[in-house]
C-alpha cells in the first residue's frame, strides 16, 4: 500500500463502524430485494421499490453477495478490510457513473433509478474513505532504561 496513508489513525474506529454499516445496508438490501422481486425476470430493467431504492433480483443476489464481503471484512479488520473496502469503494463510484449514463435504455440491467446512483456515490465515498483510514501496524513498545551490552 502508499506509504502516504496514515497507519493507526484516531478516525480508523469511526469509519470503521461506517462500512460495517454500509456493508449491513447493502447485505439486509438485498436480503429484502430478493424476498419482494421473487417471479420477476432476473435483470428486469423496470425494478420494485426496496428500502428506498429500485431493485431485481439480479441487482438483489449481488447486493447480498458484496454486502456480505464489506461486512465480513470489517468485522475482521486486520488490514483486511482497507483492500476490500478500496476496491469496492472504486466499483460503487464506477457503478454510480455507468448507471447513471444508461439509466433509461434497454441497458439498465440493474433497474438503477436517480435515487440508486446518489447512494452508490455516497456508499462509495464511505467504504472508500474507510479504507484510507482503516490501516494499523502493531506498535512495539519502546525499551527503556536498556543499554546494549559492548
Amino acid at each position: 500500500m502508499a506509504s502516504h496513508l496514515p497507519v493507526n489513525h484516531h478516525m480508523r474506529s469511526f469509519w470503521r463502524v461506517l462500512s460495517t454499516l454500509a456493508g449491513l445496508y447493502i447485505l439486509i438490501f438485498g436480503i429484502v430485494g430478493v424476498v419482494q422481486t421473487s417471479g420477476m425476470a432476473a435483470f428486469a430493467t423496470e425494478g420494485i421499490r426496496v428500502l428506498g431504492l429500485t431493485t431485481n433480483p439480479g441487482f438483489s443476489a449481488i447486493s447480498i453477495a458484496v454486502g456480505a464481503v464489506i461486512f465480513l471484512a470489517s468485522v475482521i479488520g486486520r488490514n483486511v478490510d482497507v483492500v476490500v473496502n478500496l476496491i469496492f469503494g472504486c466499483i460503487f463510484v464506477l457503478a454510480g457513473l455507468f448507471s447513471l449514463a444508461f439509466l433509461r435504455t434497454d441497458l439498465n440491467y440493474f433497474a438503477f433509478s436517480v435515487t440508486n446512483c446518489i447512494v452508490s456515490y455516497l456508499l462509495g465515498g464511505i467504504v472508500g474513505l474507510s479504507s484510507l483510514y482503516g490501516r494499523v501496524r502493531r506498535t512495539v513498545p519502546a525499551r527503556t532504561g536498556q543499554h546494549a551490552a559492548a
